[in-house]
C-alpha cells in the first residue's frame, strides 16, 4: 500500500463526506437537522486529522496490520457519518 494513495483517498473521502453535508444544509429545515449536519462536518475534519496523525507515526514492525486496522477503522467510521447524514433527509 502506498502512503501517499491513502492519504489521498483519506481527503477525498472525507471531502465528500463535508460536501454532501454542506448540500444537506440546503434542505434542512429544522435546527435539529442542522446540529446533525455540522456535527458530520465537525466529525469529519476530527477523522481526517485523527488518520493524519496515524498515518503519519506508524508502527514499522507491523506495517500492513497497522494499515489494515487504520483501514478498517477509517471506513467504519466514515460509514457512520454518511448513516448520520442521511438520516436528516428524512
Amino acid at each position: 500500500m502506498n502512503l501517499r494513495v491513502f492519504k489521498k483517498d483519506v481527503d477525498y473521502l472525507v471531502e465528500e463526506i463535508i460536501s454532501d453535508a454542506v448540500l444537506g444544509l440546503n434542505f434542512a429545515k429544522e435546527s435539529e437537522k442542522e446540529e446533525i449536519i455540522f456535527g458530520v462536518i465537525n466529525d469529519a475534519i476530527a477523522l481526517r486529522e485523527t488518520l493524519y496523525t496515524k498515518i503519519n507515526h506508524y508502527d514499522r514492525e507491523n506495517t500492513r496490520a497497522y494499515f489494515n486496522g487504520v483501514r478498517r477503522e477509517f471506513l467504519e467510521v466514515l460509514d457512520n457519518l454518511f448513516e448520520r447524514l442521511s438520516e436528516t433527509a428524512r
